[in-house]
C-alpha cells in the first residue's frame, strides 16, 4: 500500500478492488467489508467525511448484533420455557443502552 501518493492511486487501486478481472466484480458494498485498514486510511485522508460515515454504519452495525444476539437470548429462554421470568411484552433492549 507504499503507492497510495495521490488521489488518483487511491482511486485506481479501488477500481482494481472493484474489478480485478478474472471474471471477479464486487459492489463498493462488498468493499467497504473487505477493504484493508491502509487503504482505508488512505481513502479517509482525501474524503475526511467517510470517516465520520463508517463509523457511524460500524455503531449501527454493532448495535443490530447486540438486538439480534438479545432477540436469539430471549427465543431461546422461549424454547426452554424460562420465559416466565419476565411478563409478556416486556423488552430490555431499551434499558442495555
Amino acid at each position: 500500500m507504499n503507492d497510495l501518493h495521490t488521489e488518483e492511486d487511491v482511486r485506481g487501486l479501488l477500481r482494481l478492488c472493484l474489478d480485478p478481472g478474472r471474471g471477479v466484480e464486487r459492489a463498493p458494498l462488498q468493499l467497504t467489508k473487505v477493504m484493508p485498514q491502509a487503504l482505508r486510511d488512505a481513502v479517509e485522508q482525501y474524503v475526511p467525511h467517510l470517516a465520520a460515515l463508517r463509523e457511524a454504519a460500524e455503531l449501527q452495525e454493532e448495535h443490530g448484533r447486540m438486538a439480534r444476539q438479545r432477540y436469539a437470548d430471549e427465543l431461546a429462554m422461549f424454547i426452554h420455557g424460562d420465559e416466565a421470568a419476565r411478563p409478556h411484552g416486556v423488552s430490555q433492549v431499551a434499558d442495555e443502552d
